[in-house]
C-alpha cells in the first residue's frame, strides 16, 4: 500500500452543487409493484439529482467554485492553480479544466491540471494537487471534482440507473506552514478493473456506425442490455468494496498513529447503503460517525465525499475542529483514503444549480 504525508496545506472550504432536476426511483418504469421498495431498502436511494438539457459536471463545479470564492473573499488573481477531476469531460480533446479557468476569469499565470479518475477521484486529486503546494510555490488552489454520468447511462439498466446521481464540488486549499499534515493511502487492484469497464467509444474501440447506433438505442431504452452492453459486475465490486476499504482505513490509522475511535468523522464513499453499512460494521464504529447522503443524492461517484460532508455535516465543519477519515473506492478497481483535520472551514449546505 502506498502512503503519503503532505505538510503545509490547509483546507479552507468546500461547496457542493447539484442539478435542479430530480429523478425519483419510485417512478422508474421497469419495476413491478412492490419491487422498487426492496431496491430502495437495499440501496438507501429514493431519488437523485440528474443533469439535463446539456448541463454538465463542469457547470456544477463552476457554480460551486464561484460560491466558494465569494465566501472566502479570495481575489481571483490570488489563485495559483486549479485541478479538475472527472470521468465525464466536456470535450474529447480539450481538458475541461481550461473551460473552468476561462469561465472563472482566472489569471494567465494560474496553472491547470486535469485528472481523469473515477470514484476515488476527490482523494486522488487532493493528494496530487496538495503535493504540488508543500514548498509554497502554489499558495492558493481550487480542487474541482464532479461527474455527470447519468446521460451516459442506459435507460433499462435496472442495476445502475437507480444508483447514480450528478454533482459538482469545489474545495479550497491554501499553503500554511502550521497546517496539520494530511495523510493518504492510495492503491489500485487493476486486475479486477474490468468489473466496471465501458469499452466502446474510446481510442481502443472507437465508435463506428454500427456500435454508435447501438449505444444511442441503449441510452434511449429501445434496445435490451443483455448481449449488447458492458454492465457492472456487481458482485466483484461488492466484494472489493467490503474488503479493501476497511483494510485501507485501518492501515492508514496505523500509519498516522491515530485510533479510529478518536476520529470525529469517517466519510465513506456512498456506493449504496448495504455496502456502507457493511463497511461501518467491519470497522466497528458508531454509525453516527459515518453520515449517509444516499437518500436524496444517490451515488455521485467521486463527488460523494465532499457532497456528504456538505449535505450532512456542514454545521459541524463550519463551527469547529473536525478530524476526518474519508475513503472512496470503485473504478479501477482502485481506492483512496485520507486523514485530515479542519478548523472552521467554509462549508455551506448543498446548493442547487439555477437554470
Amino acid at each position: 500500500m502506498a502512503f503519503f504525508s503532505i505538510k503545509n496545506v490547509s483546507i479552507r472550504g468546500m461547496v457542493a452543487c447539484v442539478p435542479p432536476f430530480i429523478e425519483d426511483n419510485r417512478l422508474l418504469p421497469f419495476y413491478k409493484e412492490g419491487e422498487v421498495e426492496e431496491v430502495i431498502k437495499s440501496t438507501g436511494i429514493e431519488r437523485r439529482h440528474v443533469v439535463k438539457n446539456g448541463l454538465t459536471a463542469s457547470d456544477l463545479c463552476l457554480k460551486a467554485g464561484e460560491n466558494l470564492i465569494q465566501e472566502l473573499g479570495w481575489e481571483k488573481d490570488s489563485i495559483d492553480a486549479i485541478c479538475y477531476v472527472t470521468q465525464t469531460p466536456d470535450y474529447i480533446n480539450h481538458p475541461t479544466g481550461f473551460v473552468i479557468h476561462e469561465k472563472l476569469g482566472l489569471s494567465d499565470d494560474c496553472s491547470v491540471l486535469d485528472v481523469y479518475h473515477g470514484c476515488p477521484g476527490w482523494v486522488v486529486g487532493m493528494c496530487s494537487i496538495s503535493s504540488m503546494m508543500v514548498t509554497g510555490s502554489l499558495k492558493r488552489v481550487l480542487l474541482f471534482d464532479g461527474d455527470s454520468t447519468t446521460p451516459w447511462g442506459y435507460k433499462n439498466d435496472r442495476e445502475s440507473r437507480p444508483l447514480f446521481g450528478d454533482c459538482g464540488t469545489a474545495t479550497a486549499l491554501e499553503f500554511q506552514e502550521s497546517a496539520p499534515p494530511m495523510y493518504f493511502n492510495i492503491g489500485t487492484k487493476s486486475s479486477d478493473g474490468w468489473a466496471l469497464v465501458r469499452r466502446e467509444g474510446g481510442a481502443r474501440f472507437p465508435y463506428n456506425r454500427e456500435n454508435f447506433e447501438k449505444e444511442m438505442r441503449l441510452r434511449e431504452g429501445t434496445l435490451e442490455l443483455e448481449g449488447n452492453a458492458d454492465t457492472m459486475d456487481g458482485m466483484s465490486v461488492f466484494s472489493f468494496g467490503i474488503t479493501v476499504p476497511p483494510k485501507s482505513i485501518k492501515k492508514l490509522c496505523e500509519y498516522v498513529h491515530v485510533k479510529l475511535e478518536d476520529v470525529d468523522k469517517v466519510i465513506i464513499h456512498q456506493a449504496n447503503l448495504f455496502m456502507v453499512e457493511k463497511i461501518v460494521k467491519k470497522l466497528k464504529i458508531e454509525p453516527s460517525k459515518a453520515p449517509i447522503s444516499l437518500k436524496e443524492y444517490g451515488n455521485t461517484t467521486s463527488a460523494s465525499i465532499p457532497l456528504t460532508i456538505c449535505s450532512q455535516c456542514h454545521e459541524e465543519y463550519s463551527r469547529g475542529k473536525v478530524s476526518t477519515i474519508a475513503c472512496s473506492f470503485g473504478t479501477g478497481l482502485s481506492w483512496g483514503t485520507v486523514y485530515l483535520e479542519t478548523d472552521r472551514i467554509i462549508c455551506p449546505d448543498v446548493i442547487v444549480y439555477k437554470i
